[in-house]
């Protein structure tokens, strides 16, 4: 997977969790137009996560993990948006035991 913008982020999730997009406001809630960050997705996806995660086949469970092993291997922010916005919520959201299986070392030592 190549993720280079958030915009390419926002692609990803649409493809692995369709109903993200239903979610997804290009981050207006924030006071974002364009120019939104890895972290916004980031947080607009981690309180439905659950219920994607729950609707989604094993393939996207692994997909999905890969994705966040490579956001926290790539450092910087990156790995600092799915490490605050995700990864550190992921037990008050629900998500914790569903991801940890499939997770880097690296990635479950952000898990809270």
């Amino acid at each position: 997977m190549t993720i280079q913008t958030p915009q390419d982020l926002v692609a990803i999730l649409d493809e692995l969790f369709p109903g993200f997009r239903d979610e997804w406001d290009e981050d207006e809630a924030y006071g974002y137009s364009v120019d939104y960050t890895f972290h916004a997705v980031f947080t607009e996806l981690a309180p439905v996560c659950a219920r994607f995660l729950a609707e989604a086949s094993p393939h996207t469970l692994k997909s999905f993990c890969i994705l966040i092993d490579e956001f926290v291997s790539s450092g910087g922010k990156k790995e600092n948006a799915v490490s605050t916005c995700l990864l550190e919520h992921a037990s008050h959201v629900g998500i914790a035991k569903t991801l940890k299986p499939y997770l880097s070392q690296a990635a479950k030592s952000e898990l809270r």
